[in-house]
This record gives C-alpha cells, sequence and structure tokens, in this order.
C-alpha cells in the first residue's frame, strides 16, 4: 500500500511593514483619507496553514502562488491599469499565463493583490473581524485564480459566492475562527 504524500504548497506573501490610511468613502468611487491609520501584524505560518487548507478543499494539492498585501495607491493604480477601473477595489487576481517556467513539481496558480484600506473598511461595516475579512478576500482571489468568474452572469456569482460561503463554513469549523492577523489603529 502507498503512503500518503503531504501536498505540496508554496505560498509567498508579502506585506510591507508600514501604516496604511484608513479611507472614508464619501459617494460612489470617491475616498477621503482619514487622521487614523492603521499598522498590521500577522502570523505568517498560521496564514499559511489556512491558505494550505482551503486549496485542499478545492482538491489543488501542488499549488504555487503568491499574495501581496498593498495600500489603496497602489491597487488603484492597479485597478485603472489592468480593468479600466478609476477606484481602488478590495481584490484582483492575476491568473498565471500558460508559459511560465516551473522551478519545481508545483504548478503556478497566479498572484493575488489585496487592499488592506479597503478590506479594513469592509470588516468594520460588516461588523467581523480584519482577519475574517482578509481570509474572504483570499479566498474570493483563489476562486478567481482557478477560473472562477461572478462577472460572467449572475449565475455565475451565485455559484462563485455559494462556494465562497461553504469554503469560509468549513474552514470556520475545522480551522476554528482566522486570529492570524491584527490591525492597530494610529492617529496622526
Amino acid at each position: 500500500m502507498k503512503k500518503n504524500l503531504k501536498p505540496k504548497f508554496s505560498i509567498n506573501i508579502q506585506l510591507d511593514q508600514k501604516k496604511y490610511s484608513i479611507l472614508k468613502k464619501k459617494k460612489d468611487f470617491i475616498f477621503e483619507v482619514t487622521n487614523s491609520s492603521f499598522l498590521v501584524k500577522y502570523e505568517k505560518p498560521d496564514l499559511k496553514k489556512r491558505i494550505n487548507y482551503i486549496l485542499s478543499l478545492i482538491c489543488d494539492f501542488s499549488t504555487e502562488l503568491s499574495i501581496r498585501f498593498c495600500d489603496s495607491e497602489e491597487m488603484l493604480s492597479s485597478n485603472s491599469y489592468y480593468r479600466g477601473k478609476k477606484y481602488p477595489t478590495d481584490v484582483l487576481s492575476f491568473p498565471a499565463t500558460e508559459n511560465l517556467p516551473i522551478q519545481s513539481n508545483t504548478q503556478y496558480l497566479g498572484d493575488i493583490l489585496i487592499c488592506l484600506p479597503i478590506c479594513y473598511n469592509q470588516a468594520l461595516k460588516a461588523k467581523q473581524t480584519f482577519a475574517a475579512e482578509l481570509e474572504k478576500m483570499i479566498i474570493h482571489g483563489i476562486l478567481h485564480l482557478k477560473g472562477f468568474d461572478h462577472e460572467r452572469n449572475k449565475n455565475a456569482w451565485i455559484v462563485m459566492t455559494q462556494l465562497e460561503k461553504n469554503i469560509q463554513a468549513v474552514l470556520l469549523k475545522e480551522m476554528g475562527k482566522p486570529s492570524w492577523c491584527k490591525a492597530t489603529i494610529q492617529s496622526k
């Protein structure tokens, strides 16, 4: 009988050690910077363990991906350049192209860019923890990398949204509430 092999995952996570300005939404797609900012601290091993579990739930056992946390200025620039949208969004996904050289036995899935100030505001609005909101964005980004697209039509949106909720529910049941990240508010 063959011994079960452990899944091989490689996750690159980038978080700049800087203060992120808190944005306040004035009206549709218009934001202002407030007098407060936040500093983010996270536990990389805990985050990687949770991402590995998310990937295993969608039967992806040999994936490499990159997650970068950014500020609203970088996200505005990226969203404008890649999607033609003139506002910062919460998450962008960049699937890997077919012709990337593979350095190991893993498949490169792609890159996820997550805007911390937008996610912070969304967490406050939804009355959930910052870590829970970021984890929701990670799940959303991974599903986009796997080919799901909620913007295609209403049915695609329903399927992707339900899959996200199912993954979040199983993750909560099996691993508990996310506590890998904390945001500390600081006044300027």
